[in-house]
């Protein structure tokens, strides 16, 4: 038997597979509800059978339904690397890029590594997403909400593939007018100053600085606790304390501040995750810059 399905009728049934709501997925298209409720009847049609079954939390996907996920997914991304593969032999510009990133990868190596790709690639849209948590990244690179995703984690993903692109170190960010600006400070200088700084469970930084300091019989002076890290440098700027950053930091950001290493030191990999097989012109690009950065690292 024929089966005919177009990309269209696949997109929306991704994304009520992913918002769990029809009038959801709708608003997240952009169309109306009888649009996608029409799109999703086809396609049961279509395959000959229910797709999802109705729960009190919301639509979720009957055993057919899930069998159609990932191949619905890979159908996506090859249209999506067959349509900028013919753009990019036509000589068309265009082509975007989604990335996912830790924080502080986007504060700092991120920013480096995108203007060096924007001055050779201009003609390309770049859309990055930051998200303090490894896993939602992986999954946003494996699902395809990403091309690619940068993360600080040792464990691999389940069929994602990684290469080292970079390193990061733990480094102590002083109000403007410290002294010894690039100089290393020790620990337990840190300790009897001012920390600003995020909640335990969002700082690998604050974790492995209190258990350095656990270990010296010392704690370190905690003044203000953020939510997340955008307020940080703001008041490290207005003098209300120090704060722990994962260098490189941009010079930008850095301002007036005075940037110090923190002795012992503190290191991790930066890691670019990506998906196995084809990749469009634009994330191929990216990669070779990236892998660039690495060799200079």
């Amino acid at each position: 038997m024929e089966i005919s399905v177009d990309k269209r009728q696949l997109e929306y049934f991704l994304a009520v597979v992913q918002h769990e709501n029809v009038s959801r997925a709708a608003s997240y298209l952009h169309v109306s509800q009888p649009t996608v409720s029409v799109a999703i009847r086809g396609l049961e049609k279509e395959v000959g059978g229910a797709l999802f079954e109705r729960t009190p939390t919301g639509l979720i996907p009957t055993p057919a339904g899930r069998a159609l996920i990932e191949p619905a997914r890979q159908t996506a991304r090859d249209f999506e690397v067959a349509l900028e593969c013919t753009r990019d032999a036509l000589g068309l510009a265009g082509g975007h890029l989604h990335i996912g990133t830790v924080p502080a990868v986007h504060a700092g190596w991120l920013t480096d590594v995108l203007a060096q790709f924007r001055a050779a690639y201009p003609e390309v849209a770049i859309r990055v997403v930051a998200d303090a948590d490894d896993r939602v990244i992986a999954e946003g690179v494996r699902t395809g909400q990403f091309n690619l995703g940068l993360t600080v984690s040792e464990s691999a993903a389940s069929g994602l593939s990684r290469s080292r692109v970079g390193t990061q170190q733990v480094a102590a960010l002083l109000p403007p007018g410290s002294e010894k600006s690039g100089e290393a400070v020790d620990i337990d200088v840190l300790a009897t100053m001012d920390l600003i700084t995020m909640p335990r469970e969002k700082s690998t930084a604050r974790r492995w600085f209190e258990q350095v300091l656990q270990t010296r019989s010392t704690r370190p002076r905690t003044c203000i606790e953020m939510s997340s890290i955008d307020g940080l440098l703001p008041l490290v700027t207005a003098g209300a304390g120090y704060a722990l950053w994962w260098t490189p930091m941009a010079a930008a950001m850095v301002g007036q501040c005075v940037l110090r290493p923190i002795e012992p030191r503190l290191e991790r990999p930066i890691y670019l995750v990506f998906r196995n097989g084809p990749h469009p012109p634009s994330t191929r690009a990216f990669m070779d810059v990236a892998g660039a950065a690495a060799a200079l690292d």
